[in-house]
């Protein structure tokens, strides 16, 4: 306990920087008293077709953390369920579930971690990796799908969640997993030089937990990432047992791959492979 403790405690500090909210939940006030993502800043776009509800943190009687849907432009059970990187927040991330959504012809859902945006508590890797679960699992009850229906999505710190899902019995069945930027693990980000460390202080062993991926795994990385090298998403593609070719976006920094006009068509083409035509 003590030492999990510690490393919440180090993950807190290291791993998470929370924006300033830039969102508040409202209600559309067109009389079925559906929630949406208000902005806060005129540099944030409204999106009214996301859909907030509220889904409780795992093991917390007074956290909930934000979860919204933004639906495709056609009824589809297709989903993806997103995991965002760690220092934006839902009212940043929605023009580009959007955007997604529309292209891709899927539900894209987006869920705030403990201390970012509306969702209550603090950051830490614990706890995001047991929220993961309990999203996914409100998913499934709350829109009746199966695990085939969804493909699992992980960007930046969002890999760690994702990883974690998709390597556990729960998340076995997903008809797929998208790693963008992912790294190998949070000490192999924060400390490259370093040999060896204990297993217990490490944040989010994503090496460890990609071999028991089963699912088709896209891996997309930008070769200039200045953030999380390359290198952590080439090994990982080695890793994931079902890996298809990944996407290397020549030039691409951290924050940018998806500008890149290769990201969508490899995209559908990865979700073709997942879900059939």
């Amino acid at each position: 306990m003590v030492l999990a403790k510690l490393v919440d405690s180090i993950s807190g500090r290291l791993a998470f920087f929370p924006p300033v909210p830039t969102y508040t939940v409202a209600e559309h006030g067109d009389g079925d008293r559906a929630l949406y993502c208000k902005p806060l800043s005129r540099a944030v776009r409204k999106v009214p077709q996301g859909r907030v509800t509220w889904v409780p943190a795992a093991g917390s009687s007074s956290h909930q953390l934000v979860v919204v849907r933004v639906p495709a432009p056609n009824p589809t059970r297709r989903t993806i369920l997103h995991s965002h990187g760690n220092a934006v927040d839902l009212g940043e991330m929605l023009p580009l579930y959007a955007s997604l959504a529309r292209v891709l012809q899927c539900n894209v859902v987006g869920w705030d971690y403990r201390g970012y945006g509306c969702s209550g508590g603090v950051p830490a890797a614990s706890t995001i990796n047991r929220d993961v679960h309990a999203v996914y699992a409100a998913l499934q009850r709350d829109e009746g799908l199966t695990p085939g229906d969804v493909v699992l999505y992980g960007q930046s710190v969002g890999s760690g969640p994702t990883c974690h899902l998709a390597a556990s019995p729960a998340g076995a069945g997903a008809a797929g997993v998208v790693l963008h930027s992912p790294f190998l693990s949070g000490m192999r980000v924060l400390n490259p030089g370093w040999t060896r460390w204990p297993a217990w202080a490490d944040l989010f062993p994503n090496h460890a937990a990609a071999p028991r991926i089963a699912a088709p795994t896209l891996v997309v990385h930008g070769t200039a990432d200045s953030v999380i090298p390359v290198g952590h998403g080439r090994t990982l593609a080695t890793l994931c047992p079902a890996a298809v070719e990944a996407l290397w976006v020549e030039g691409a920094d951290h924050d940018n791959v998806e500008d890149s006009p290769l990201y969508v068509p490899r995209l559908k083409a990865f979700l073709t492979k997942c879900w059939g035509d």
